[in-house]
């Protein structure tokens, strides 16, 4: 199953596309060295947004490919130019991450003492620095596991060991910026504009994580996967259960993931005007590609991402819980709504009785279940709250 480069063009397309992206880099790189003077080293003023713009890269790189493969436009080789984009990104991450790290004994002590330079970082920046090392090894053995074992599909893109360290990786390198400025008193306190990297490294780590859950996304699964009529009507599954069971799973894991991705930002700062809505959007953006590009799909993002910065009011006036409450029930709820759009021929609401059972369309449930799904995403997200941001414990050393 090794690589197929026959009559491909790819041998020359990725080359093209892995450097002429780097030389682009190389000159904007050298263009802000000639103006500030030198680029950034970790810690310094402007490191983190290096080290952001070199993450969205990767990110970038990385929808690009989840989208060829969501969409079957692959070759049985690592060399295609999705990979060019991705690994190119990488590749000018590693060097400015190598530069900013490079300890006073130059590139011979790195060498000497890999771990101990490493080791020796502020544990605030370490997430960033580990998280590209992290990619570069496992972009390397990515390389070899295509060639030798060919190209995963479907969802066996997320089960390769060397994706598996690549998601890995590039979580922590995105997140980087937000690490940094957890110690800092001072950061996030600046209105929007001093939470855009916070906000920008939340919603990307987010993105990577919503790649490894797509198949338990109902935003994203067909339809069909997860609702239920009689006789396999309007192309339903006609086992209850197990169409039940299967959404369940989804809204599950998504109100978990949505509360773990809000709480890590609201644990630490609050939010400013306009950081909720943004969040949101790179959580629509993701979800649109991995849905195989379906508008749809990201208008109903926007839409949920509109509702939630509508709720910062809420966050602010210390109802913490209402508002994980509202953020989860209403993620399920446009998620209904557009369900129901998306079944041909149903026209208002449709009901039938099975025994005492209510059934309702999208997903055929009864109204026991369809109501009940909202009030349990809900439910996760105020557990959520309490477990993330639990009371506080009043000293008695201070009455």
């Amino acid at each position: 199953m090794a690589g197929d480069h026959g009559a491909s063009t790819l041998l020359f397309t990725f080359p093209t596309i892995f450097f002429g992206s780097l030389a682009v880099a190389g000159l904007v790189a050298l263009t802000a060295h000639k103006r500030m003077g030198r680029l950034p080293r970790v810690g310094e003023a402007r490191y983190d947004v290096f080290v952001l713009l070199l993450g969205l890269w990767c990110l970038a790189g990385l929808l690009i490919d989840a989208s060829a493969h969501i969409s079957g436009v692959v070759d049985d080789t690592f060399f295609t130019e999705w990979h060019a984009l991705w690994y190119s990104g990488a590749t000018a991450y590693g060097a400015y991450i190598l530069y900013a790290v490079l300890p006073d004994g130059g590139l011979g002590e790195l060498a000497r003492r890999p771990f101990g330079v490493l080791g020796d970082l502020a544990p605030q920046h370490r997430a960033g620095v580990w998280g590209i090392v992290i990619f570069g090894a496992a972009g390397f053995g990515d390389m070899i596991w295509h060639e030798v074992l060919g190209v995963e599909s479907s969802i066996d893109i997320l089960l390769s060991p060397t994706h598996i360290g690549l998601f890995a990786g590039l979580t922590l390198s995105v997140s980087g910026p937000m690490w940094s400025a957890w110690v800092d008193a001072k950061s996030g306190t600046g209105g929007f504009r001093s939470q855009l990297l916070l906000a920008f490294g939340v919603g990307a780590a987010w993105t990577v994580l919503l790649l490894l859950t797509r198949f338990s996304h109902m935003w994203i699964a067909p339809l069909d996967q997860v609702c239920y009529a009689p006789g396999g009507a309007l192309g339903c599954d006609d086992r209850y259960e197990d169409a039940l069971q299967l959404g369940l799973n989804m809204i599950y894991v998504q109100a978990m993931l949505t509360s773990g991705a809000l709480l890590l930002f609201l644990r630490r700062w609050q939010p400013a005007r306009g950081t909720l809505f943004l969040i949101g959007a790179v959580h629509a953006v993701g979800v649109w590609v991995y849905a195989n590009n379906g508008l749809a799909t990201l208008v109903q993002g926007l839409v949920w991402a509109v509702l939630l910065e509508g709720l910062r009011g809420l966050w602010l006036s210390g109802r913490r819980h209402l508002f994980m409450a509202l953020a989860t029930a209403t993620q399920v709820i446009i998620g209904i709504v557009w369900a129901l759009r998306a079944l041909p021929n149903t026209g208002s609401v449709r009901t039938w009785t099975e025994g005492t059972d209510l059934h309702l369309v999208p997903y055929g449930w009864t109204v026991h279940a369809t109501f009940g799904v909202v009030v349990l995403a809900a439910f996760i997200g105020v557990i959520a709250t309490s477990i993330v941001m639990p009371p506080d414990v009043k000293d008695d050393t201070d009455a």
